[in-house]
């Protein structure tokens, strides 16, 4: 069968100006893709990524590039982002991956929300068109719900002292904005006096943390360098917040015994899973757990032929000090040789 002549000038016409697919330039030469995408390597042009050629058909559907002012206007003429999504014949999610690399919330768009609004208030007219009775049931059924979430994240609140740090110092920021809330002056941040690492070592349940009392705005480069330390004493906090003060001891660091020598080693929060107090005593440790999980085995001595037990990770040789003394003295090797 004759070799198909494809010119470069015509692959390069068809694929890279007027960006037409494989499947389609080998329709019109009547030949196998794989024809074309030979062709293609041996002109050394460059092919398409899957994700492009997907990109380049929908393109040349709609006449051009999905952009973001397109999707705003279909917004804007009162279409959900499903519509929207099925108007441009794409999966819902390319259209808010689209807003967001714009930066661009729903949330922000008035149109948008006053679309759900509108579209809320037709339903629930619909819904309880017939049954007015209907309608409290429902608004009573929500204020449950809402209470009992309530209640569950005020208990996770006080009990977030008693589980890891992380926790914790998620409660006490969201408690912190309930006061300050998410919009504050630019360059400011919210700042614990008493701050939540030492809150957390001595136990301080986060709603007392995080009252307006220990709470204040500071630039961003105050807070940084205040670090992990805190500008008022416990007794202060306690007092300030009204809360009873029992005159515990307060927990500056924490100890921990070094599980390889015994000493007592210091650690923080942020590296609460320290056991060691240096590298050697690690390697210690490890290598005690690996001989202590090694099996007992019998093995034969080179010199005598004796069997003696052994652990397995040991590579002794030889059953006794006569034998190894014989086996590592370069004469007897000469002499057993």
């Amino acid at each position: 069968m004759p070799k198909l002549h494809i010119s470069k000038e015509e692959l390069i016409e068809l694929y890279i100006n007027q960006k037409q697919s494989l499947n389609t330039i080998s329709k019109k030469f009547n030949c196998h893709v794989n024809t074309i995408r030979k062709r293609l390597n041996e002109y050394n042009i460059p092919i398409r990524s899957k994700g492009e050629s997907l990109r380049t058909n929908f393109e040349s559907k709609l006449g051009g590039s999905l952009t973001v002012e397109k999707i705003i206007e279909k917004i804007n003429e009162g279409m959900f982002i499903y519509e929207v999504a099925e108007f441009f014949g794409v999966n819902r999610k390319s259209i808010t991956k689209r807003l967001k690399e714009a930066g661009i919330e729903l949330a922000q768009l008035e149109s948008h929300q006053k679309l759900l609004a509108e579209n809320n208030i037709k339903q629930g007219k619909e819904r309880w068109a017939n049954d007015p009775t209907l309608q409290k049931k429902h608004k009573k059924k929500l204020e449950e719900i809402n209470k009992k979430r309530s209640e569950k994240a005020q208990l996770r609140y006080e009990m977030a002292h008693l589980k890891d740090y992380g926790e914790y110092k998620k409660a006490c920021e969201r408690i912190a904005n309930r006061f300050y809330g998410t919009e504050r002056p630019e360059g400011m941040q919210i700042d614990h006096k008493y701050s939540i690492h030492d809150g957390y070592l001595n136990g301080v349940p986060a709603p007392v943390l995080s009252h307006h009392f220990n709470l204040r705005l500071i630039t961003a480069e105050e807070n940084n360098s205040k670090g992990t330390g805190s500008v008022i004493t416990l007794e202060e906090l306690y007092k300030g917040t009204g809360e009873p003060w029992d005159g515990r001891k307060e927990i500056k660091v924490l100890t921990r015994t070094c599980k390889g020598c015994g000493k007592s080693i210091k650690f923080t929060n942020q590296h609460k899973n320290t056991r060691f107090c240096k590298k050697t005593c690690r390697s210690k440790y490890k290598y005690k757990e690996e001989v202590a999980k090694s099996k007992t085995v019998n093995r034969k001595c080179v010199i005598c032929g004796k069997s003696f037990p052994i652990k397995e990770i040991f590579k002794t040789a030889t059953c006794g000090p006569e034998c190894r003394n014989k086996h590592t003295h370069p004469w007897s090797r000469q002499v057993h040789d």
